[in-house]
């Protein structure tokens, strides 16, 4: 049975044109992989040169043979590089480019002025299968000391192939018969139809060299990953244990600061003597507080940041909690000179709550807008009922306001907006993250409405609570 190599070289043509495009393809999905890109381009190369060698006659020779032939040394050159790249070393052009140009040289030399084609074929053949030969020791060399299968096959392969084209070289230089490129000689045959095959098998190699790297850089970065989850579990760990132990030995000397100047302002044992003593005790017990006050923040932050804050909500009467709350501001609100006021409404009896949870918000929204509301401003509070049976809570103030920029950021915890007037008033940036994990907690929603120099209005939706009989029947 003959082998037709006209055919079976349209082939070669075609799968080779074929890979390239293949090779274009995944290129282009990881183009940070070193070599990559010199393989798809020497992949490129080799098809556009076999194409330009199967178009002899039709085209003039300076394409078909010149041309045609020194891409095929550029080819290789760039496969060789690649692997160098792949193996995390530099590639090298300067030998090949000289090799390039003493190959065009020499073609052109043998072409149109010797014309002598058996040289020309034997040169070039002897020439691609040394290319052949220092891609296999690259791989031999670098790639195969980790990849082993797919870098071992690849360096077989490019040895098998640099043996045909010794074979077809050597044929060509003993045989007596004037060479062709079409010659149907069993070392023509054996050399295309060998390297047909092992050219899809070296691209397939070499792209499962790529894989396996790629899955090796995964299975690192899912390490690194764990081993920073576990850190940062540990650093939370930490974390909880501290402010844990830090909330006991703080809490307890300052309960009994804030229990024993309370006992000295009020003079409960007697009379201090000078009205001094009277002040000094009220501003230890009101320092007191308000460290207290920011230490127990501080911990429902931590809290809510590590999913250990719990509300255990019960029914309760929504306008009760709120004239509390507005009990404990007022004072603040009238040394400010600030109105504060409730909308008359039509006001819900009840919401569904954890009442410590209920109070610390509306304290913290409340003490906000007296904080941020400038001298002589107003806080306006509103109690509505929804139609779905859900609560909100409104607070409007005159105060200084917000941009729509920094509300995200004022979502996070110790951030503030406007930092000079916050350091004047005594913010912590506490305040509004703790009122959204608490109302998270909930089930309910948050919304800021706010700008710059005009105001802000907060709403705190609450969820209704369970209908009695669903309630009994879950």
């Amino acid at each position: 049975m003959s082998i037709d190599i006209r055919t079976l070289f349209v082939v070669h043509v075609l799968v080779s044109l074929t890979l390239a495009v293949l090779m274009f393809v995944f290129w282009r999905g990881h183009r940070n992989t070193p070599g990559l890109g010199h393989w798809t381009f020497g992949t490129a190369l080799l098809g556009l040169g076999l194409l330009g060698g199967g178009l002899r006659g039709a085209v003039p020779d300076f394409f078909s043979i010149v041309v045609a032939n020194v891409l095929g040394i550029v080819c290789l050159a760039s496969f060789w590089n690649g692997i160098r790249l792949f193996d995390g070393r530099p590639a090298r052009w300067t030998m090949p480019l000289l090799a390039t140009a003493a190959t065009l040289a020499f073609q052109m030399h043998q072409t149109y002025m010797a014309h002598d084609t058996p040289s020309r074929m034997v040169v070039v053949s002897l020439l691609n299968a040394g290319g052949c030969m220092l891609c296999a020791y690259e791989l031999w060399r670098g790639p195969a000391r980790t990849l082993r299968t797919p870098a071992l096959l690849a360096a077989a392969l490019f040895g098998v192939i640099a043996a045909t084209l010794a074979f077809r070289g050597l044929s060509v230089a003993l045989l007596s018969t004037a060479p062709d490129l079409f010659a149907s000689t069993p070392a023509q045959a054996v050399h295309y139809l060998v390297s047909l095959i092992s050219k899809i098998l070296i691209v397939v190699a070499l792209l499962m060299m790529v894989v396996q790297r790629l899955q090796r850089q995964l299975e690192e970065r899912n390490a690194d990953l764990e081993v920073a989850q576990v850190r940062s579990e540990q650093a939370s760990r930490a974390k909880s244990e501290f402010l844990a132990t830090m909330s006991h030995e703080l809490r307890t000397p300052l309960n009994a600061i804030i229990g024993f100047s309370d006992v000295q302002r009020r003079e409960m044992f007697g009379p201090l003597g000078h009205p001094r003593y009277r002040e000094y005790a009220a501003d230890i017990h009101a320092s007191g507080v308000h460290l207290l006050d920011l230490i127990t923040s501080i911990l429902d932050i931590s809290k809510a940041q590590a999913g250990k804050l719990e509300v255990i909500p019960i029914d309760v009467d929504p306008r009760l909690m709120l004239d509390a709350s507005l009990l404990l501001i007022r004072g603040a609100a009238d040394a400010k000179r600030i109105r504060l006021s409730i909308e008359p409404a039509p006001a819900p009896s009840t919401c569904r709550a954890d009442p410590q949870a209920l109070k610390q918000i509306l304290l913290n929204l409340l003490s906000n807008a007296v904080k941020f509301t400038p001298e002589g401003g107003a806080v306006t509070v509103l109690l509505r009922g929804l139609p779905d049976g859900a609560v909100a809570f409104v607070v409007r103030d005159s105060g200084i306001g917000i941009s729509a920029s920094d509300l995200p950021r004022l979502m996070k915890p110790f951030e503030q907006a406007a930092r000079g007037y916050a350091q004047h008033n005594g913010g912590t940036g506490l305040g509004l993250p703790l009122v959204d994990s608490l109302v998270r907690l909930h089930g309910g929603t948050l919304h800021i409405e706010s700008a710059v120099g005009v105001g802000t209005t907060v709403t705190v939706r609450l969820p209704p609570a369970p209908h009695p009989l669903l309630a009994a029947a879950s």
